[in-house]
């Protein structure tokens, strides 16, 4: 009988292996790890498919594609002991949303070493003043109106009123004196909702306080006054590992 409980099914021992129960096939064992009988077959040489005794200790080889993940997740390797409640529990998010992101997987039978995807669970944030929504990752505490930090990175906004062209703009921000972005940063010129913008990530010798600090830099649909000033680009902080996901979300009304 396999088990049922996710909070209580073992871990399979080392090398991935199985317990041959009462009624077990090794049709029902192939489907149950979702595995192809063939499969199983060539990692069991000496099984005799015919006379398959409970109690008997079988490989389950590890065969499977890597995890077709959903946009904005990552991937986690499956490690001895883990299971899905485990997991869920370990990244502080519902097993709900971790079934959710890996529907093609048996979540009572998982394999040391094999790939799952890690749902991005995220808040929303908006500020009317700068004109702009997107979504980071929910862990993060609110610093101030502008900032929200965490462990793992951090965002913050800002508006640029100077009328300089866009790549001007850029340079100004990643080679700004104090080097906020190491001694040579990279900027990547790019396109947001038409328009042009740019990214811009640190170099190697980044300061190790700036935390990855990287941002994008795009012009307004329309000039934004703040604070009585005409703000004609936003520009967003956030760590490296953290940029993309976040401005794939941002959106201006």
């Amino acid at each position: 009988m396999f088990c049922q409980h996710l909070e209580y099914c073992p871990a399979p021992a080392e090398p991935n292996s199985y317990i041959v129960q009462e009624g077990d096939t090794l049709y029902s064992i192939s489907r149950f790890y979702n595995i192809s009988l063939d499969d199983l077959i060539e990692a069991n040489p000496n099984l005799e498919p015919d006379n398959l005794l409970p109690g008997l200790e079988i490989i389950i080889p590890l065969t499977a594609q890597p995890a077709d993940c959903p946009l904005g997740a990552t991937t986690y390797t499956v490690q001895k002991n883990d299971t899905f409640y485990s997991i869920a529990k370990k990244f502080k998010m519902r097993l709900s949303e971790l079934l959710k992101s890996n529907p093609n997987l048996n979540p009572d039978a998982l394999l040391i070493g094999q790939t799952i995807c890690l749902p991005t669970i995220s808040s929303s944030y908006t500020n009317e003043a700068y004109r702009v929504r997107f979504r980071y990752p929910y862990l993060w505490s609110r610093f101030d109106s502008k900032r929200h930090e965490g462990i793992d990175g951090f965002f913050q906004i800002s508006a640029i009123s100077d009328d300089a062209a866009p790549e001007e703009i850029c340079k100004k921000e990643a080679y700004h004196k104090l080097k906020p972005y190491g001694t040579h940063p990279t900027i990547i010129r790019t396109e947001f909702r038409g328009r042009e913008a740019f990214f811009i990530t640190p170099s190697s010798d980044q300061p190790k306080e700036m935390r990855g600090q990287s941002a994008l830099i795009v012009e307004y649909p329309e000039p934004v006054e703040i604070e009585g000033n005409s703000c004609r680009y936003f520009i967003l902080w956030t760590d490296k590992e953290h940029l993309r996901d976040i401005a794939d979300t941002l959106e201006f009304f």
